[in-house]
This record gives structure tokens, sequence and C-alpha cells, in this order.
């Protein structure tokens, strides 16, 4: 169940394999601190959409995390994961989410679209459902 409370991570489970695609670098390393905190393995931090497709071809990543604002748009990181890694195994992440946006978001087959306001914990559970590690 996806909710505040995070599972208690098991050491002795493969950890959720994690790339994330952001072009904001400093902005991110906090993020990543956190979530290799609580099992996840960072394969990649990549900040467009060939370099994304390159690192999920060869890491084979449990799970994609893409900003919303990454240049050159996440819709185009998410073409290029065509058939790289399912749609619903990559989250999106964005300052805010208007309806509209949601909507069309959620037609592209992802698996979630998430608020950078979103507590640590509940990131952590998301991502973890996303990548099959709930």
């Amino acid at each position: 169940m996806i909710g505040r409370e995070a599972k208690p991570y098991d050491r002795a489970a493969p950890p959720c394999r994690l790339l994330l695609v952001s072009g904001h670098r400093a902005g991110s390393e906090a993020l990543l601190a956190h979530l290799a905190h609580h099992g996840f393995a960072i394969v990649a931090h990549e900040t467009n959409a060939a370099e994304a497709a390159e690192k999920a071809r060869s890491e084979r990543p449990d799970v994609v995390l893409i900003d919303a604002a990454v240049p050159g748009g996440w819709q185009a990181v998410v073409s290029a994961l065509d058939g790289l890694t399912p749609r619903d195994h990559i989250a999106v992440l964005a300052a805010y989410w208007g309806e509209a946006a949601r909507l069309a978001a959620s037609r592209t087959g992802i698996g979630a679209t998430l608020l950078m306001r979103v507590e640590g914990v509940e990131l952590v559970n998301r991502l973890r459902a996303l990548g099959g590690v709930a």
C-alpha cells in the first residue's frame, strides 16, 4: 500500500534500480541521496532523452524518474525510452500538474505523475511500487 509510512527496507532484497533524468544536477543530489538511503541503486543521472535511452538500454533500470522540466521536455524522454523501459515504470516529477497536463500524461501510459512537494516517504513508496519492489 502506498502511504506516508516507509516500508522497512529489506537489505537482503535486491535494490530497486533507478534512472533519474533531470537537467538540475545540483538540485538532484539531495533527492538521489534520499533514494539511495532507502535502498535504491542509482544506475545513472542523465540530462536528456538520448542519454536516458542509452543508459536504459545498457542498465535496464526498474524505474525511471523524470523531472518534468528536463531540457527537451519529459515527453521526449518518454518517447526515447519506448521499448526500453515499460511505460508504467516511468514517473514524472513536476512542481505543478494542472488537470489537463495530468490527463495528457496519463494518456502516455506512464506509471505516475508526482509533485515535487510529495513527502519523501511517499515518494519512496510510490517509486518502489512502480519498480516492482513494493
